[in-house]
């Protein structure tokens, strides 16, 4: 609840030119969190509060270079037990939620005008082409084609 209201907060203060970009997030985010709903397990099951923090840190800085052997340390689980418990709670593996995290900032930061290259070494990932990949398969353009467009309007 408290994303959605800050990106409405944002998308309404925002300029012309990037509420669409916003209008996506908030839609993706009203998705996920319906699809979340449906997915998540008893918040009392075991590790819920858990994965809950290591969600939490993944959204906090979708860059930072996290393993899988760290967030189930954190959250005390061995890392099978961690990637059932976290798809039970999200409705998708650890990693496909963190590129989903990486894919949003990096088309935020495209949309603000950085070069390809710096948003998606700031986004965390390996190069341009694995970015590009990523957006590609997200988004159905590459991301050149998403920045003029963005430069357009």
């Amino acid at each position: 609840a408290q994303r959605f209201l800050t990106l409405f907060a944002a998308m309404t203060a925002a300029h012309a030119e990037h509420a669409s970009v916003l209008r996506e997030e908030l839609l993706l985010t009203l998705l996920a969190d319906t699809m979340h709903g449906q997915t998540r397990s008893d918040t009392r099951s075991p590790g819920f509060a858990e994965i809950a923090m290591a969600r939490r840190r993944i959204d906090d800085d979708s860059a930072a270079p996290l393993t899988l052997g760290e967030l189930a340390d954190e959250c005390r689980l061995s890392r099978f037990q961690f990637i059932r418990a976290f798809s039970r709670a999200t409705g998708m593996t650890p990693h496909a939620y963190m590129i989903q995290r990486r894919i949003i900032a990096a088309r935020h930061l495209i949309a603000r005008g950085m070069s390809l290259a710096d948003a998606a070494a700031a986004s965390g990932f390996a190069d341009q082409s694995h970015m590009t990949r990523i957006f590609v398969r997200t988004y159905g353009i590459s991301p050149s084609m998403y920045a003029r467009a963005c430069s357009a309007s």
